[in-house]
């Protein structure tokens, strides 16, 4: 049961920017290939509205948001935004957006806002305590696992608020990459195993290390999917569509006497474009092979690295 101390977050209006047809056509292959083939042939023999409308719902409810938490072992619900009636609770880290249905962003907002944190993205009422070096471990649900067919990274970023989370602006935060992984290797399937796979056959969970020897004090992790599904179609950078950006945040009050602080952030309206090549994937359904893949963004944070150089 949610607190009854729960409060509505304000509820800001958000750019739509839906899928086009083309993209659409693309979805439904892949939904051909991976998910359920009746409705997908259905779709091709028959011109009914109804039945169109049907699969755009289908569409929206293959997609997912962060629904459970674990900080340091410590479970917490997430911010299911899927029904307005209900409040925003003050005992959850997870950010507030409006995002139902866990729609993806696309290129077009990739300078925008919404890439912060999410669509009508807002600070959590609440940090939840972790010590520097522990993990922070989200859980994606849908309802359902991750899509099988939205194959990408997994990125993962850090800011610090330098006050309270919960009174932060977003724009405000200069995130540092504290983690990243791309491309597996080229089994299972047609377009190989990437972090989002490994990320669903571990319980559609992902495990983030906070650095060890973070300097006490509130931060954001923000924790995101890019599916590359559709990234063949991409059109160059801010396109309308092409690869799909699945941001989330949470926040956490780090404790202990370390004494590394985060430098070199930015803001998160410049990790990417849409033009990169970890983006613009011509190849995504031509090949299980990725071994060149370049995963976008910055490059890791040399306060996260471990000793070897390199952070999952």
């Amino acid at each position: 049961m949610r607190a009854s101390t729960a409060k509505y977050k304000g509820r800001g209006k958000s750019r739509s920017n839906g899928p086009s047809l083309q993209h659409f056509s693309r979805f439904s292959l892949s939904f051909q290939e991976y998910q359920f083939p009746n409705l997908a042939k259905m779709f091709f023999k028959t011109s009914s509205s109804l039945l169109l409308l049907s699969l755009l719902a289908s569409f929206t409810a293959a997609h997912s948001h962060v629904d459970e938490i674990w900080v340091n072992d410590v479970h917490y619900s997430g911010w299911n935004p899927n029904d307005p009636t209900v409040p925003y609770p003050n005992t959850t880290p997870g950010w507030f957006t409006t995002n139902q249905g866990g729609n993806p962003l696309y290129p077009i907002d990739a300078n925008q806002n919404q890439i912060i944190c999410g669509k009508g993205g807002s600070p959590a009422n609440f940090s939840a305590s972790i010590p520097a070096g522990s993990t922070v471990r989200p859980k994606w649900w849908a309802p359902g696992d991750w899509p099988v067919s939205h194959h990408g990274p997994v990125l993962n970023y850090l800011a610090a608020c330098n006050g309270p989370c919960s009174k932060v602006n977003p724009a405000d935060l200069k995130f540092v990459k504290i983690s990243h992984k791309g491309w597996i290797n080229a089994t299972t399937y047609s377009e190989g195993y990437w972090a989002s796979d490994a990320l669903r056959d571990d319980n559609n969970s992902w495990n983030i290390k906070i650095p060890s020897g973070l300097k006490a004090g509130e931060y954001v992790v923000r924790h995101e999917i890019i599916a590359l599904h559709l990234a063949d179609l991409g059109t160059g950078a801010y396109s309308t569509g092409g690869a799909e950006f699945y941001p989330s945040c949470i926040s956490v009050k780090v404790t202990g006497a370390g004494t590394k602080t985060i430098a070199g952030g930015v803001g998160a309206k410049t990790f990417y474009r849409g033009d990169e090549p970890g983006l613009l994937v011509k190849n995504i359904h031509t090949t299980s092979d990725h071994a060149d893949y370049v995963i976008p963004g910055p490059a890791i944070w040399t306060g996260a690295l471990t000793k070897r150089g390199f952070s999952a």
